[in-house]
């Protein structure tokens, strides 16, 4: 059985027939936090969503300024689940934020064409289908980006959920933290990427530095005749 997608072309014969044996339950969600403070916390805001679906299925997160680039993300993570029985979180690649471990060194972190973005995205899945980079090292434990969050419900929610601290910003760093010291995995699915638009227009100070890294990678890749 082939799959064609536009002008890639996947050969999933065996990885099809894998993934509709016992393949998982993933719910897909933007998260947001409904209150009267005027100040989001998106540890209430996940937890909505986790309390919404049984313990043995998956919950997908995607922030409100963030897209897939490819159609078969779902297939692609379901891949990844089977692949890892001792990983109870992955993410994906992404284009922008404050995580070299989940960004694509070489792409152009100011490019936002989104003709650009999807060629990337075909290129990543053909060449990276469903695999995964470990990012359990406990001395990044913490170091993680929110960007995409795939988590395994029953296990969330045996953690104690995820971190309300009342803010925006923080509770992806302390849920990575959380499940890496519980002794599970974190994975990147490489053959995901996913756009990010990640305040472009006026950047958080803490990313620029990362940015500006990335933005180098991407010049190194230019070569003159």
């Amino acid at each position: 059985m082939t799959i064609r997608g536009d002008s890639t072309e996947y050969d999933l014969l065996n990885t099809i027939e894998l993934v509709q044996r016992n393949k998982p339950k993933i719910w897909t969600h933007i998260a947001w936090d409904d209150n009267d403070i005027g100040r989001r916390c998106m540890g209430t805001a996940y937890n909505d969503c986790l309390n919404q679906h049984p313990d043995s299925d998956w919950l997908a997160i995607i922030d409100h300024d963030a897209m897939f680039t490819v159609y078969d993300w779902y297939l692609q993570l379901q891949k990844a689940i089977q692949d890892n029985p001792k990983a109870k979180a992955f993410t994906c690649r992404v284009n922008r934020l404050n995580s070299l471990r989940q960004m694509v060194p070489g792409v152009d972190p100011h490019n936002h064409d989104m003709t650009y973005h999807r060629r990337l995205g075909k290129y990543l899945a053909k060449h990276h289908w469903g695999k995964t980079s470990n990012h359990s090292n406990p001395k990044e434990a913490g170091h993680y980006s929110g960007t995409f969050l795939c988590a395994h419900i029953g296990t969330i929610k045996s953690l104690g959920g995820f971190p309300v601290i009342g803010k925006t910003l923080g509770q992806d760093n302390l849920i990575h933290k959380k499940i890496i010291e519980s002794g599970h995995e974190f994975h990147v699915v490489n053959g995901i990427y996913m756009y990010h638009w990640y305040r472009a227009d006026h950047p958080y100070e803490h990313s620029k530095q990362t940015i500006n890294l990335l933005e180098e990678e991407h010049f190194k890749t230019i070569k003159l005749t």
